[in-house]
């Protein structure tokens, strides 16, 4: 007696395998979309003094592929062509190859705390690597709170909170290799201040 499946199901049951084995190597790696991006690339942290919470601080590294996804999103949502999509490209490549950029918001319970754009201000921002290597901000630039395409982008930036945009270099003073650099393991963005610390971490490998 003959066990099995029928002689024509075989060679049926292998050119489906082998038709799905060809679809998914034509479709290749999917790229995250912008909202798996900026959940990859954000950090938060409370800074406490005592019991007291005295700020909210959340941050987003603004990556190679975090800036990809943003102009895709960005090209997207507005219909723009590819003219505009190029010239996105170009000055985010500019930004991404000379400073290490990140969006902020901060929300403090003294509405005067929240001053991180001022010279005086009451805290300070480091950005340290694994070697500890260390870069003062080139710059810190407080926002539109009323741009709504802000909200749109990073959807944590409530109503709340101020946002702001900061720039470190890309080189420490004495240093010959950019931060981060290929063998990096991690970043450090450091907020401390005489009422409290705290520290976001990005790994990196």
């Amino acid at each position: 007696m003959k066990t099995g499946a029928p002689r024509g199901l075989v060679p049926l049951f292998v050119l489906i395998v082998l038709s799905l084995s060809a679809c998914a190597a034509n479709k290749g790696v999917v790229k995250p979309g912008y909202p798996e991006e900026l959940e990859n690339w954000t950090r938060t942290v409370k800074v406490f003094e005592g019991f007291e919470t005295r700020l909210y601080f959340s941050a987003t590294y603004k990556s190679p592929s975090f800036r990809e996804s943003y102009i895709d999103r960005y090209v997207e949502g507005y219909g723009l062509g590819e003219t505009y999509r190029s010239a996105l490209i170009e000055r985010e490549t500019e930004q991404g190859a000379g400073y290490n950029e990140f969006f902020f918001t901060a929300y403090t319970p003294v509405d005067e705390w929240n001053d991180f754009e001022k010279k005086e201000s009451i805290w300070r921002l480091y950005l340290e690597d694994d070697t500890g290597a260390r870069l003062a901000p080139v710059s810190i630039t407080k926002l539109d709170s009323s741009d709504a395409v802000l909200r749109e982008f990073f959807p944590y930036f409530d109503l709340w909170s101020s946002a702001y945009i900061v720039k470190f270099p890309k080189y420490a003073p004495a240093g010959a290799e950019p931060i981060p650099g290929p063998d990096t393991a991690f970043m450090r963005l450091i907020v401390t201040g005489v009422i409290g610390k705290g520290q976001l971490e990005w790994r990196l490998k």
